[in-house]
Order: C-alpha cells, then sequence, then structure tokens
C-alpha cells in the first residue's frame, strides 16, 4: 500500500449508510469535495462511477492527486482513496484508473477489513478472506505432498485473471486444499494459491497463498476477526507439525513494517583505520548478529543484551573484588584479627548475593563501562530517544530515565530500564513475571523499540571496547 505523503488530497465527508444514489446526479455536491488543485471533472467515467457505488455504501471518498515534491507540478490522473470499515478504525484504499475495471465487477460495499490483517469479511458470500505469510524453504514442494491437494479446476471464479499481467500467474500451478467441517455443512477451509479475488483487488495481493473460510454467518467484524484468529491459529499450528507447513495472516503492510522514527545516525567524519582492539570473540558475534536483525526488534534487543550478560559475571566479580582490596590496603587491618576476618566474610558473602542478582550484576557491568559523559554526549545526539525514554505513555512497566530523579544515576537508569525491557520481552508467561504485560512482536508496543534498540546497541558498544584488549596482530 503506498504512503499518502505528496498526494494532493480532496477532503470528503463521511455518512453513514447513505439512501443509495442511481447516479452522479442524484450525488450531493458536498459528497466528494476536492482541493482547488484537484478537477472532479478530470476524474475517469470509470472511477467516478466507483466513487459513486462508494459515497452509497456510506464510505469516506477522496479525490486525490500527485504533486511532485521537486517541482510541485500536479502529475497522473486523479485517484480515488476510500476509507473502507474495518471496526473502530479505517482501511484507507487507493483506486487508480487502471483499477476500475477490477473495482466495477464486485461488490466491495459488503467488504469489511478485518484488524490489521489484509483479511475481508464478504458479507454477501458469507465469507472471510485472508492473505498468507509462509515460510520459503522448499514450502511450495512440501505443500504440493500434503494429502487431499489438488489443482484449481479453470471454471474456479478465484482463477479468473483481473488483468494482463496477472494473466499469467493465476493460471501458473494453482492448488488448494479444502478441508472440510465433519458437523456443520457449508463450513469449509480452503488454503489456495493464487489468493481469492477480493484480496488480489483491495489488497493488490498477487502470487502469495490465501485462506478463504466459508460459513461465517455472522456481520460483525469483531466476531469475525476472532473467528479468523482462532480457526486460523489452530489450523496453521496443525499444517506445521502435521506437514512442516508454517503459515500466518499477513498484516497490512503500512502496520507490517511500521516502526518509530528513532534519531538519524551520523557517521564519523574521520577516515577508517587499521583495527587496534581485539575483542571478545563471542560477544563481537553477538554483536554483529544483532546488526542482521533488520524490523525484528525484540529479538535484535535480546541479542543486544545476550553481549552485555556475556560479561555480566566478570564485573560482578571485579566489584566484590574492589571491595576486598580496599580493606586489605587499609594499614590498620589486621589478618590476626578473628573479629576483623569475619567482617570481611560477612562482606563477602553480602556481596555475593547482591551480585548474584541478573539486575545487580547488569548494573555492575554498565557502570563499569559506561562513562556518564559518554551516555550524556548520546542524548545531546538523539534528541528523539531521550524525550521518548522518559515518556510513560509509550511502553508499560519500565524504568524512565528521569535526569530530575536524583536518588538513582543517569547510568544505573539507563542499566534498569534495560533490564525492565528485557524481563518484558523474555517473560512470556501471563502477568510477565510480575513486570507488565508480556512484550509481544506482534503488539503495538514492539513497534515503539526503536530508541530503546538504539540505546542498548550504543551500551553494548561501549561495554565491548571496555572490555576489548589490545591488538597483537603482527606483533
Amino acid at each position: 500500500m503506498p504512503d499518502f505523503d505528496g498526494w494532493v488530497v480532496g477532503l470528503a465527508r463521511s455518512f453513514l449508510r447513505p439512501a443509495l444514489v442511481k447516479g452522479r446526479g442524484d450525488m450531493p455536491s458536498s459528497s466528494i469535495v476536492t482541493s482547488s488543485d484537484v478537477k472532479l471533472s478530470e476524474l475517469d467515467p470509470a472511477l467516478s462511477r466507483i466513487a459513486d457505488r462508494a459515497y452509497a455504501a456510506g464510505f469516506k471518498v477522496q479525490v486525490m492527486r500527485w504533486r511532485n515534491p521537486a517541482t510541485k507540478d500536479l502529475e497522473g490522473a486523479p485517484e480515488l482513496k476510500v476509507d473502507f470499515p474495518a471496526g473502530r478504525v479505517k482501511r484507507e484504499v487507493q483506486i487508480s484508473s487502471g483499477d476500475a475495471g477490477k473495482w466495477a465487477n464486485v461488490d466491495f460495499a459488503q467488504w469489511v477489513f478485518l484488524g490489521d490483517y489484509d483479511a475481508i469479511l464478504d458479507r454477501s458470500s458469507g465469507r472471510i478472506v485472508a492473505e498468507l505469510h509462509h515460510r520459503a524453504d522448499g514450502f511450495g514442494l512440501r505443500w504440493q505432498q500434503v494429502p487431499g491437494t489438488e489443482e484449481i479446476p479453470e471454471d474456479d471464479p478465484d482463477l479468473v485473471p483481473l488483468d494482463e499481467w496477472e494473466a499469467d500467474f493465476v493460471t501458473r500451478n494453482p492448488i488448494r486444499i479444502r478441508i472440510e467441517h465433519k458437523a456443520v455443512e457449508g463450513v469449509s477451509i480452503v488454503v489456495q494459491k493464487p489468493p481469492p479475488v477480493p484480496l488480489r483487488i483491495a489488497c493488490r495481493s498477487r502470487n502469495s497463498w490465501g485462506l478463504v473460510l466459508t460459513g461465517v454467518t455472522t456481520d460483525r467484524h469483531d466476531e469475525a476477526l476472532r473467528l479468523l484468529q482462532e480457526v486460523s491459529t489452530s489450523l496453521f499450528v496443525d499444517l506445521d507439525m502435521s506437514y512442516g507447513n508454517a503459515f500466518l495472516l499477513k498484516k497490512d503492510v503500512r502496520v507490517e513494517w511500521a516502526h518509530d522514527r528513532g534519531d538519524d545516525e551520523l557517521p564519523s567524519q574521520t577516515k577508517p583505520r587499521f583495527p587496534v582492539l581485539a575483542h571478545n570473540d563471542d560477544a563481537a558475534s553477538l554483536y554483529l548478529y544483532a546488526r542482521t536483525l533488520v524490523r525484528v526488534p525484540l529479538l535484535e534487543y535480546l541479542a543486544y543484551y545476550q553481549v552485555l550478560e556475556h560479561f555480566m559475571p566478570k564485573y560482578a566479580r571485579l566489584a566484590s573484588v574492589q571491595k576486598l582490596r580496599n580493606v586489605l590496603k587499609d594499614p590498620r587491618f589486621n589478618h590476626d584479627d578473628d573479629l576483623a576476618l569475619g567482617r570481611v566474610i560477612e562482606m563477602l558473602a553480602d556481596s555475593g548475593r547482591t551480585s548474584g542478582t541478573e539486575r545487580e550484576q547488569l548494573r555492575a557491568t554498565i557502570v563499569h563501562c559506561l562513562d556518564p559523559t559518554a551516555l550524556a554526549g548520546y542524548f545531546e545526539l538523539h534528541p528523539r530517544g531521550e524525550k521518548a525514554l522518559a515518556d510513560k505513555t509509550r511502553i508499560a512497566a519500565v524504568r524512565l530515565l528521569n535526569p530530575k530523579d536524583t536518588s538513582v544515576t543517569p547510568v544505573e537508569q539507563v542499566a534498569d530500564r534495560i533490564y525492565d525491557l528485557r524481563c518484558r520481552i523474555v517473560h512470556g508467561k501471563d502477568g510477565g513475571g510480575g513486570r507488565g504485560e508480556p512484550l509481544r512482536p506482534f503488539g503495538p508496543e514492539s513497534k515503539l523499540l526503536a530508541h530503546d534498540v538504539a540505546l542498548i546497541r550504543f551500551v553494548a558498544q561501549r561495554v565491548l571496547i571496555s572490555s576489548s584488549g589490545p591488538a597483537t596482530w603482527w606483533r
């Protein structure tokens, strides 16, 4: 789905189920209002008829045109943006004049998008159709081995090409498997390739897989969404366990790839130098692995945390060693005094119990490796991050970074936030182990991790540097 930045959009009024209108002349002049730059008369007649039908269905319709950001000139023909119902929100769908022929032959007024998924409840046919993600490692070959798989007949309505471009792929090895409900007639699940026509029109689904759930009697969004999620989840687990075929419901690309905008990372202005530091191989490999996890924020975060975790025992011991060293350096310490030795043993025992907790080990590691001045410099270069990490409305049940809190140093606040967030990711059971609800990869908070990922990456870098040694190559 396209981003609408750069489009000149004419606003439209939205009405709740108005009476059906027969022609453009019957449509109130206020139904589609264009900006002064977009002329309604320029709208393609076929597209104009789609606008009439969308308005009659109660959908908000906008006429739009692309403005070239460089030249400020309007380019291309006017298009439509229609807001389809999707529960308590709307789903924006763009329709060009080239797509008008596809939309003319379907009863899109009966379509309801389901949640964030590329999925539609078609109330006119009693079907739910959904596009699927699938694993790509030889998946198609395995699917051919599933008993009951068949070729889709040429006369099947879902096999009709919508344009010349589709004519090539929709007829190339189209397959499906139909799973009938044993007790309820007319209820079935179909997994097929290519996806059904509504998805190819509204979601621009192409050579992918689709799911069709028939016999749906509800016309309510929430009930249909729950049915799709529950049935598909059980089916996908069964297919994976029995045949090694892994599926997921596909989300709207604007949701699937949405993420919080982080601060711009400024590259160094100095010429690269020959490496002078030798890093721990395991920890450095974890760091480089984390850098490959594009758009997988929870895994990326945990990989950086493993870098810190690698050094935690070392720095936890250093704290105890330093305490012992301070005692032994005192000229008044008498190693023949049993009472004094007892106090040393008690001190080390208390230190061992304290440093035994993961939170304290992490604190000791970060406090040792992260200089407060370096942290202040980081936030100077990351103003969005500094603001976001102090905002309690973004991610719940984690430590806020509050410069006014003098009871805990900024470095210790960073350590506590890193640990709190790690717990919300790792403790997947209900309640999050007493640390808030689990942070799920498909939840809304996982889209807000850009600043936390950038921070823990910076901390991992400082720990790597602090823990490195001088290179001995060619010495």
